[in-house]
């Protein structure tokens, strides 16, 4: 499941990047997102959650389904309307802007549920967000996007007695959030859409 907000993201990108600008890349880090879903098999069954008809068209046309919001209503509330719509056991949630990962990365992390985890949470670089989160949908686990999230998850799922699994591979853990980030991604040397957009961006 991938939450995507509608048009006008990426607002700490703001002075760094014009609004259609940010649109655009938006849109690329997300078909990054989707290849490496589909490279790991997941595009029937990847839910795309956006009140941006836009953003639900793409990823129409990439193969994974769209649900509707009426409106921006959060991260938390978002993940919760895509996991009622899914009707899946267990739900792995990516955001959208994570230009790095690949579909060996993706694998890893739903890999690490099936070898006896409960739940798997990937930290963003900071330790802060949740880049990456697993988990079984009827097992009440309390979403903390947000607000320090990926200790709050952990706990949360530890609390409940889960076993949690944590994955630090490199391709999920940068997400792209400042300018910091934005010329970080510039000078990583990948391939991805994103990144090409973001050395465009600092020549």
């Amino acid at each position: 499941m991938i939450p995507v907000k509608s048009s006008g993201g990426k607002s700490r990108l703001a002075g760094f990047l014009s609004q259609a600008q940010r649109d655009e890349f938006s849109k690329m880090l997300l078909e990054d997102v989707l290849d490496a879903v589909a490279g790991a098999g997941l595009a029937a069954s990847c839910f795309v959650v956006s009140s941006d008809r836009g953003i639900l068209e793409l990823a129409a046309k990439r193969g994974a389904r769209g649900v509707q919001e009426e409106g921006d209503s959060g991260v938390n509330d978002a993940v919760e309307a895509g996991a009622r719509a899914s009707g899946a056991e267990r739900v792995l949630v990516l955001p959208s802007d994570l230009p790095l990962m690949t579909s060996a990365d993706v694998r890893a992390v739903i890999a690490l549920g099936d070898e006896g985890m409960d739940a798997v949470v990937a930290p963003s670089v900071a330790f802060d967000g949740t880049n990456a989160l697993l988990y079984p949908a009827g097992a009440g686990l309390h979403l903390s996007y947000d607000n320090n999230s990926f200790w709050n998850h952990l706990a949360s799922a530890a609390g409940m007695g889960l076993s949690v699994g944590v994955s630090t591979r490199p391709g999920i853990m940068l997400d792209i959030d400042s300018p910091a980030d934005f010329k970080g991604l510039a000078s990583s040397g990948s391939a991805s859409r994103a990144a090409r957009f973001s050395r465009r961006g600092m020549a």
